[in-house]
């Protein structure tokens, strides 16, 4: 195996995208659908993934069984999205997804208003703002604040 040695900070760009397994689309898509522009993720795209992981965009024999999220025009430019993905087998994870937020005092009631479970602000807002909930499939998801330094 090559060493790939240790990536500074202006190597590292950051995360290209999140794969995030579902059990339900039905479940979760309309929560997302109301979510994930709030975060800044506006587009969404269907799609269809094999049992491999490929993604093929939807067409009317097969549906849908995937939708992705992003910010750019077009899916491939991209900055940033994330995927769910049905699988009827798929129990949610104790692995919780945490997403940025200036400033964490707005979202607990909207965060309700658009269908989210188990919304608990942090117990310590000063040194960790944060509000974690899950969507209405049980993933675990959490909004936090983190001051500079």
């Amino acid at each position: 195996m090559r060493d790939l040695g240790t990536a500074s900070p202006r190597q590292f760009l950051g995360f290209d995208h999140l794969d995030v397994r579902v059990s339900s689309l039905a479940l979760v898509e309309a929560f997302y659908d109301r979510l994930m522009p709030l975060l800044g993720l506006p587009r969404k795209r269907t799609a269809f993934v094999d049992e491999a992981g490929e993604w093929s965009d939807a067409d009317s024999k097969s549906g849908y069984n995937a939708v992705e999220y992003y910010s750019g025009q077009m899916p491939d430019s991209a900055s940033f999205f994330i995927g769910f993905i049905e699988r009827l087998d798929h129990v949610a994870a104790l692995t919780r997804i945490a997403f940025r937020v200036e400033d964490v005092s707005p979202w607990q009631k909207r965060l309700e208003e658009i269908g989210a479970r188990n919304v608990e602000p942090s117990g310590e807002m000063t040194a960790y703002p944060a509000i974690f909930f899950e969507d209405p499939a049980g993933t675990r998801l959490e909004l936090v604040a983190r001051r500079p330094g």
